[in-house]
């Protein structure tokens, strides 16, 4: 690791995030935009109060998203809670009134959140989330 003194109490280190950490953010970015997309197709149908959730939600998102980016290991837990909400939501309240796209864009969702905590959570991103961690 390459450090290049400030002052005694600040440091800059070079270390980029791992590959999948990179990719991992580029997905959590494409969702959410897939999701703003659907909420603007849905716009009509929604009630105000849903739109008014699901855009703090989005922007919630937004966030965590970027505090992974910059190493945060709390971003990357308060994620993996994010999925298990959304997943458990989706199991209990099902997908039945779901148009067919609506459905396919759910489960390829799911699919992508899962595949962007494995790479969240692997042995890659492991060492650079600690390494963030003690800078």
């Amino acid at each position: 690791m390459l450090r290049q003194t400030l002052t005694p109490m600040q440091h800059v280190t070079t270390t980029k995030a791992p590959v999948s950490v990179t990719t991992s953010i580029q997905l959590i970015w494409l969702m959410l935009a897939v999701n703003a997309l659907l909420m603007a197709v849905d716009y009509d149908e929604a009630s105000s109060d849903a739109i008014v959730f699901n855009t703090l939600l989005l922007v919630f998102n937004g966030f965590v998203a970027i505090k992974i980016a910059s190493g945060k290991n709390w971003a990357r837990l308060a994620y993996s809670v994010l999925v298990a909400v959304d997943v458990a939501l989706i199991l209990a309240l099902g997908m039945e009134a779901a148009s067919d796209f609506e459905a396919v864009v759910t489960y390829l969702s799911v699919a992508l959140e899962g595949w962007t905590l494995i790479k969240l959570f692997g042995a890659e991103a492991e060492p650079w989330f600690k390494q963030t961690r003690n800078d």
